[in-house]
């Protein structure tokens, strides 16, 4: 009988039921999207940011202290105060060699400056040396592709990238030496004792990045490393990697974790476990995050799941709501039913049941419809926004299944309430 009913009413008022199943499918759809995207973003948001710099910087541990003066900068170039330019292939051996997207290495030496082809005056800046593009193998085979291409994307080149004996001038030095691509740069290492040596560079382009570059020159490093005099060295080495943006348990005491916290701790690559890898494989060196980069990610990672924890909460409140007014509906119309099944001696229970069976079947219905179309806006979300699909954790559909009989519910308390309070008497003596 019980079934029989249920079936009848499902039957009865076919599109009622179809707007209720809806409701509840587009709020399961809208929050298997934004759930979808929260939970896969942060890999996202970490390569959107990658393209804005390097979140780890290594250094010498010894180094000694650098005294800018003029925006140029000096210092010792004793060879303990460097990095040795063979120790960067060990970079694809860490155990998060996977999550290094792209690192340049940079060796900076003062020189003296004049343009050749013209017979400019002389200025005081830096050269720098650095890798443009270049392939690294790994142990294991496998090539990584790096270089201030990956690795600085926002740099700007009017005219093309240095080749062999070429360098980029910037933007700003380039007006002052007044000079233009093509012509024959004279270089000369400010002198630490001795009679420096002159060398010849070709511009092959304008630089441009917004910062210290622009007043510098840029070349390949091994032409700064000849030049100076420091073989198979530099400065310091700038990495952009994935990693997580540390929370409450990056900042606990290792000695106070348990088993399995100290497991997830391994497991995630924060930015101080990244740089501490780094600082095993690359000698004498100094591995630390920039700060306000890895700080300004889980800031925005924090906001952006809140703001779709907000999306989520209101497309199911609609549902409810939607849920809520045609449930009301069906009850007003079925005042006759209830009030006849209360008076051959139906229970609240039973009439209860019968409503909580129909809200069964439209929570169910709505919540696997929404989860297949939530699926497909999630990718176009994802694909529209970081030009990528995204993985949806099997654990959503049970959870999605289970918000939908929740906003079912919801949905159908207050009609359920107004039910319950029709008593037989009022309901019978209305249709008189």
């Amino acid at each position: 009988m019980f079934i029989r009913i249920v079936k009848e009413s499902l039957i009865r008022k076919r599109r009622r039921k179809i707007v209720a199943v809806v409701s509840v499918m587009l709020g399961a759809a809208i929050a298997t999207a934004v759930l979808g995207i929260g939970l896969g973003i942060g890999d996202k948001v970490n390569r959107e940011l990658r393209a804005y710099g390097a979140n780890i910087q290594v250094l010498p541990r010894d180094r000694s202290v650098q005294v800018t003066s003029g925006g140029i900068q000096y210092q010792a170039a004793a060879a303990g105060s460097l990095l040795d330019e063979q120790d960067l292939p060990r970079l694809r051996t860490i155990f998060w060699a996977n999550n290094i997207l792209a690192f340049a290495p940079f060796l900076e030496v003062p020189v003296s400056a004049r343009d050749a082809s013209r017979g400019g005056n002389e200025l005081q800046t830096n050269l720098t040396g650095t890798w443009f593009e270049k392939t690294v193998q790994g142990d294991t085979g496998s090539a990584l592709v790096t270089g201030v291409k990956q690795l600085t994307p926002w740099w700007k080149v009017d005219g093309r990238w240095p080749e062999a004996g070429e360098c980029l001038v910037g933007v700003r030095l380039m007006e002052t030496l007044k000079a233009s691509p093509g012509d024959d740069l004279s270089l000369q290492p400010v002198a630490r004792g001795g009679s420096p040596v002159e060398t010849r560079l070709r511009i092959s382009g304008t630089l441009t990045t917004g910062s210290d570059e622009d007043r510098s020159i840029v070349a390949d490093l091994e032409t700064v490393q000849q030049l100076s005099g420091q073989p198979g060295k530099l400065g310091r080495l700038e990495i952009s990697a994935l990693t997580n943006p540390e929370d409450s348990l990056a900042s606990r005491d290792p000695s106070t974790l348990s088993p399995e916290e100290s497991e997830r701790r391994s497991c995630t690559p924060y930015p101080n476990a990244v740089a501490a890898d780094i600082e095993k494989v690359i000698a004498g060196s100094e591995a630390r995050p920039v700060r306000r980069i890895s700080e300004t990610e889980g800031s925005l990672l924090t906001r952006i799941n809140l703001m779709l924890l907000l999306v989520a909460a209101a497309a199911l409140a609609a549902a409810v709501l939607g849920v809520a007014s045609t449930t009301m509906t069906t009850v007003l119309e079925r005042k006759s039913e209830i009030g006849l099944l209360k008076a051959i001696g139906a229970s609240d229970l039973g009439v209860t049941s019968i409503f909580l069976a129909e809200s069964t079947i439209t929570g169910i219905f709505g919540g696997i419809l929404g989860l297949a179309a939530g699926y497909g806006l999630a990718q176009v979300i994802a694909r529209t926004v970081f030009g990528s699909g995204v993985t949806l954790s099997p654990i959503l559909a049970p959870i999605i299944v289970m918000i939908s009989l929740i906003v079912s519910f919801a949905g159908s308390a207050i009609p359920l309430r107004t039910a319950l309070h029709l008593g037989p008497t009022d309901v019978l003596r209305d249709n008189v």
